[in-house]
């Protein structure tokens, strides 16, 4: 399928297609991009900048850059094989979820608009959430996470009482 005519395009959902590669640097108007549970092992959404929604869940990416889609509201990378991935200029996102890679470490300390996050079953050491949102954040789960021993926060007071229950045993939060 050849979606590169259709510049106009606002919303593409090929998800559950099995396919190994597409190219979508002509569709500038994507809005939504639904790419799920197909056999992706790249994808360049540089030129996609009006993406808000995109979802690449069950693919098999080792990396992906999102730095030029700072409209990005909700992202999700679920059980791919990401092994690290920079959103600090995605200061628009919204819901983050990550579960099922190979992440090692994770600065969000820059998302100021986040609400929900999902990173379980990473290697994450090392994870960053001192944005300021402590509060603001309503969905929150990063277990199997082995080698995390703590989490950076503005308030940890508040992250133990609220968070603990979806981290693994021993985590600790810390400014």
């Amino acid at each position: 399928i050849d979606v590169s005519k259709n510049t106009a395009l606002v919303t593409l959902d090929m998800s559950e297609n099995k396919l190994t590669s597409i190219d979508v640097s002509k569709n500038t108007a994507l809005v939504t991009l639904m790419l799920w549970d197909n056999e992706l092992t790249s994808i360049d959404v540089s030129n996609n900048t009006a993406l808000v929604y995109l979802v690449l869940d069950f693919n098999d990416l080792t990396s992906i850059d999102v730095s030029k889609n700072t409209a990005l509201e909700e992202l999700k990378l679920w059980a791919n094989e990401l092994t690290s991935i920079d959103v600090s200029k995605n200061t628009a996102l919204q819901l983050l979820d990550m579960d099922g890679n190979q992440l090692t470490s994770l600065d969000l300390s820059k998302n100021i608009a986040l609400t929900v996050l999902f990173f379980g079953s990473n290697q994450l050491t090392s994870l960053d959430l001192s944005n300021g949102l402590t509060d603001q954040i309503t969905d929150f789960e990063a277990t199997y996470n082995y080698g995390l021993i703590c989490i950076k926060t503005l308030d940890p007071v508040y992250a133990t009482a609220n968070w603990n229950s979806y981290i693994d045993e021993g985590v600790t939060f810390s400014r």
